[in-house]
């Protein structure tokens, strides 16, 4: 029974891993190489590659769409690809000044006394 048990476990287990399309180690590698990408584990970089085959498959499908004149633009991989849009959203939305941040220009803008500005436009 155990034996069954085990043997269902790894099934499920290997069913449920992250498919990888092997057609694309070539351009993985040139995207990691491109934009300097270095994963701390292996799941890491599976994960990340789960993310950017899923981007590429978008992107290759907008295009294809761009090409039968439904969009008017294409799309391209950049450093980003390895990223969900929510992790997207989290590291580029939300800019934050600093308020000890002295290089910031804080001065108000002051209208020249000696110039005489129109009633009316």
């Amino acid at each position: 029974m155990k034996v069954i048990i085990a043997l269902c476990v790894l099934f499920v287990g290997a069913y449920c891993a992250p498919m990888l399309d092997e057609q694309l180690g070539n351009q993985w590698a040139l995207f990691k190489r491109v934009h300097e990408k270095q994963y701390n584990s292996i799941e890491e970089e599976t994960a990340r590659r789960t993310i950017w085959e899923a981007n590429l498959a978008k992107i290759q499908k907008h295009n294809v769409e761009a090409d039968l004149g439904i969009h008017t633009y294409t799309l391209g991989m950049n450093r980003f690809g390895d990223m969900t849009n929510e992790e997207f959203r989290q590291q580029m939305n939300g800019f934050k000044v600093s308020a000890k941040d002295e290089s910031f220009d804080r001065h108000t803008f002051l209208a020249r006394a000696n110039v005489a500005i129109p009633d009316a436009v």
